[in-house]
C-alpha cells in the first residue's frame, strides 16, 4: 500500500475517521507554483475523496510577503483517491521508541525574539503574533507504527498522518481551521492555554484561572475578530456570525479556549479557493495577518513547513475539512521535527509563554 493518508476524529469533533491509499493522482507544488494549479486539480476531481496539505510558506507567499525556502517537503501536496474507508481497525503499536525532543532555539534567542515583538507591538505593528519554535528527535520506528503510538498520546479532534517515499507527516491538531459543508464555512479558531492539573481540585482550579483570564480572552477575542474579517471576504454580504465566542477545549496536557465564526460561501468561489484564501490560519500567524507574517519571518530562521499549515480532506460530496496543522511532526527518514508556539500580546509574560510552548510539546516525548 503506497501513499497511506489516515484521519482520526474523537468524539467531539466532526472530523471522519479514513484510510486511503493508492490514489489515482497527485500533485505536489513549489514556492513558486501558482495556486491555480491547485484549483484546477481539485475540480478535475471532484467526486473523488481528496487529501492534502497546503504549508504555512505556500499560504504567506499568497499575501506577498517574504518566506523561508522549503528543503523537504513540498509547499502544497495533494491525492486524489478512488476509494477510502471507514473506521478501519488500525493494529495497536508496540514498542516505538523515539528520542527526546529537545529545542533547536536556545533560551536567550527566544528572550530576544520576545522582547523585540514587545517593541513592536509598543510601536503599533500588530496586536498579537504567533512566536515558535522547532524541537529536534530521532526514531527507529516505522511512520505508521510512529503515528499511532502518537494517537494513543493525543485523542485529539483532528489527527492526519499522511506518508510519501522519504517523508511522512504526525498531526495531532486540536483545531479545526475550516470545514465547508453545503457552501456554509464554519472556523473555530483555538486560542488561550492553561496547563491541566495534577490533581481534581487545581484541574477545576487552573480552568477557572483560564476562565478568568483577561489577557487569554483579549488573545481569543482578537483573533475572532481576524478571522470575522477573513471570512467576510469571500462569504456572502451579512452571512458572517459569531455562533460561540469562548469555549472550552479539554487536551490530555492543557485546557484551550476556542470560538465558533460561520458565513456562506460566495456563489462564484470555489471551496479550494476560500481555504487558499485563508491560508495561513489567523491563530498561528498574528493580527493584523500581514504585518504579523512580515515579522515571523524576521524572527523565525527556520521555515515553518507543514506546522501551523493546514491538512485534510474533501470528501466525493464536496464537503471540506481541514485542521490547523499545529501538534504536527514531520518525519525525515529517522528525523523528526516538533513545532511549538503561542500567541504574543503586550501582556505576556516571556517565561510563561516559553514554558507553555514546551508543555504543548510534552504530550509527545517517549
Amino acid at each position: 500500500m503506497k501513499y497511506t493518508t489516515i484521519f482520526k476524529g474523537n468524539s467531539e469533533s466532526d472530523l471522519l475517521n479514513i484510510f486511503a491509499s493508492n490514489p489515482i493522482d497527485i500533485l505536489s507544488l513549489s514556492l513558486d507554483d501558482s495556486p491555480e494549479m491547485l484549483t484546477e486539480f481539485v475540480k478535475k476531481y471532484e467526486g473523488k475523496f481528496l487529501t492534502g496539505y497546503i504549508s504555512y510558506e505556500y499560504g504567506v507567499k499568497q499575501l506577498g510577503v517574504p518566506v523561508h525556502d522549503l528543503n523537504d517537503f513540498p509547499a502544497a501536496h495533494f491525492r486524489a483517491y478512488d476509494s477510502f474507508e471507514k473506521n478501519k481497525n488500525l493494529e495497536k503499536p508496540k514498542n516505538i521508541d523515539w528520542d527526546q525532543f529537545k529545542s533547536t532555539l536556545i533560551k536567550s534567542e527566544y528572550d530576544s525574539g520576545f522582547e523585540k515583538i514587545q517593541n513592536h507591538i509598543r510601536s503599533g505593528d500588530f496586536y498579537q503574533i504567533n512566536f515558535t519554535h522547532l524541537l529536534k528527535s530521532k526514531t527507529k520506528s516505522s511512520p505508521k507504527k510512529l503515528f499511532l503510538k502518537l494517537r494513543e498520546k493525543n485523542q485529539v479532534g483532528y489527527s492526519v498522518f499522511m506518508e510519501h517515499n522519504d517523508w511522512a507527516i504526525h498531526s495531532h491538531s486540536p483545531e479545526q481551521f475550516i470545514k465547508i459543508e453545503n457552501r456554509i464555512i464554519t472556523t473555530k479558531p483555538v486560542k488561550g492555554t492553561f496547563p491541566r492539573g495534577k490533581s481534581q481540585e487545581e484541574d477545576e482550579y487552573n480552568l477557572k484561572s483560564l476562565l478568568n483570564s483577561e489577557k487569554e480572552q483579549a488573545e481569543l477575542y482578537m483573533i475572532i475578530d481576524l478571522l470575522r474579517n477573513d471570512l467576510g471576504k469571500i462569504s456572502k454580504t451579512g452571512s458572517v456570525q459569531v455562533l460561540e465566542s469562548k469555549s472550552i477545549q479539554k487536551l490530555e496536557k492543557v485546557f484551550h479556549t476556542f470560538g465558533v465564526v460561520q458565513g456562506e460561501l460566495k456563489s462564484n468561489l470555489h471551496p479550494i479557493e476560500a481555504l487558499l484564501s485563508m491560508s495561513p490560519g489567523g491563530s498561528i500567524s498574528g493580527c493584523p495577518k500581514k504585518r504579523a507574517c512580515e515579522i515571523i519571518y524576521e524572527l523565525e530562521s527556520q521555515a515553518r513547513g507543514i506546522y501551523t499549515g493546514t491538512i485534510g480532506y474533501i470528501l466525493p460530496d464536496g464537503t471540506l475539512n481541514f485542521n490547523i496543522a499545529i501538534r504536527t511532526v514531520t518525519q525525515l527518514g529517522k528525523e523528526l521535527t516538533l513545532g511549538v508556539g503561542g500567541g504574543i500580546t503586550i501582556e505576556s509574560d516571556n517565561e510563561n509563554e516559553y514554558m507553555e510552548t514546551l508543555m504543548k510539546a510534552s504530550s509527545f516525548q517517549p
